[in-house]
């Protein structure tokens, strides 16, 4: 049985992406600030994890607040049995690297957002930054070579686009996919082994979906130049090096798959941002630093918590100020302080967090119904007359 038209890959991202075009147009500039924020975030955090650095959200941001190492295991360095595999970017300069470039990108909410996050970019400093800052650079730059080097589609919809940069992904020795590996351990008898099978090391593939909201923005039907972290996931297939060439239509059926994907994300944080940005409209109105408080509660609302240091540089304020300012969202309900291990403050967007509690009015009007009530005094004469046994007891020994 044919599919239902409603139900096929390309129509529904194709609906998709129209409500996305209709969603950005009708988005003022503060529900724009809050998804452009958020862009950075998923993308710093989609990088990391493709290079191979495991973490949960929460150390992410103890660490690019300067509170932490991003994992207590290092990537950057591999065991001698894991030699094989190339060591992952270090997480610090991965970041420089996407933020800088982020900063010169054409939506200038994005470009803001860059520059003010990167200002507040505080993760300590690790071992081999030099090199492993080229080596970011260049992934972006060949990144870059091959989405220039891309044809444009014919009807402005971004399937055949996309399934062009897919293409072009597989056949890059620098982006491609690579099967796990089956290695041969050798122990004290070195005519022996065990075949053990590796898992392909991280990937680079972060720099093209960096540069995808531009390949596709404006002439392919993106309406802004936003990152589209997750959109270029291969499947598995064999490195080039090994003469293997993809199943086309496979390949094809795959980009418009994960094209979906990747809409239905950036659908989701739009709507995100608008209710995001409808409550701190409602709880701000007619409350003293309100101007400051907004754009402070933007970012904390799109990237994620930052600490009193971070926010000085965000929005521009002195330590009073960021007391002032963060007193006010508090005093709205918007945000929620917190102390990390290490005694610093983080302050994070959670508007709904006093109404997971229940309020001093709820607690005074529960009242314990009659069953309860006679549970309770029944409880209470049982205890009494074992009371009254044991005290007569007693005076009898």
């Amino acid at each position: 049985m044919a599919p239902e038209p409603y139900s096929k890959p390309e129509t529904l991202a194709a609906l998709l992406l129209g409500r996305f075009q209709a969603g950005i147009a009708g988005a003022g500039t503060e529900v724009l600030q809050v998804l452009a924020a958020r862009s950075v975030r998923e993308s710093l955090i989609a990088a990391l994890r493709q290079e191979g650095h495991e973490f949960t959200e929460d150390r992410f941001f103890a660490w690019y607040a300067g509170l932490d190492t991003l994992s207590d295991h290092s990537a950057a360095y591999l065991p001698p049995a894991e030699a094989v595999r190339p060591k992952a970017l270090s997480p610090k300069a991965l970041c420089q690297a996407i933020l800088t470039e982020l900063r010169h990108n054409s939506w200038t909410s994005l470009a803001t957002a860059a520059a003010t996050l990167q200002q507040a970019f505080m993760a300590p400093e690790d071992f081999n930054g030099g090199a492993d800052h080229e080596d970011a650079h260049a992934t972006i730059a060949a990144a870059r070579q091959v989405v220039e080097a891309l044809k444009a589609g014919g009807n402005g919809l971004p399937f055949v686009p996309v399934e062009r940069l897919f293409s072009a992904a597989t056949q890059s020795l620098h982006f491609a996919r690579e099967d796990n590996a089956i290695e041969l351990a050798r122990g004290i008898d070195r005519d022996k082994g065990v075949a053990i099978e590796r898992r392909g090391s991280g990937n680079s593939r972060w720099a093209l979906d960096l540069l995808a909201g531009g390949y596709l923005s404006p002439r392919h039907g993106l309406p802004i130049a936003l990152p589209l972290p997750g959109l270029v996931a291969l499947p598995l297939v064999t490195s080039p090096l090994a003469g293997f060439e993809a199943d086309e239509d496979n390949l094809a059926d795959h980009a418009v798959v994960s094209l979906h994907d990747t809409l239905a994300r950036l659908d989701r944080w739009l709507g995100d941002a608008k209710a995001d940005v409808a409550t701190m409209r409602s709880r701000l109105e007619n409350r003293r630093s309100s101007g400051r408080a907004q754009r402070l509660a933007e970012y904390l609302a799109g990237f994620g918590p930052l600490r009193g240091t971070q926010i000085e540089r965000v929005i521009g304020v002195s330590r009073p100020g960021v007391r002032v300012v963060t007193s006010t969202l508090e005093a709205s309900g918007l945000v929620h302080s917190q102390t990390t291990r290490n005694a610093t403050r983080l302050y994070l967007f959670a508007p709904g967090f006093d109404d997971a509690l229940p309020s001093p009015l709820d607690r005074r009007e529960v009242h314990p119904s009659s069953d309860a009530i006679a549970d309770y005094e029944e409880s209470m004469r049982a205890l009494d007359e074992l009371l009254s046994r044991s005290t007569f007891g007693a005076g009898q020994n």
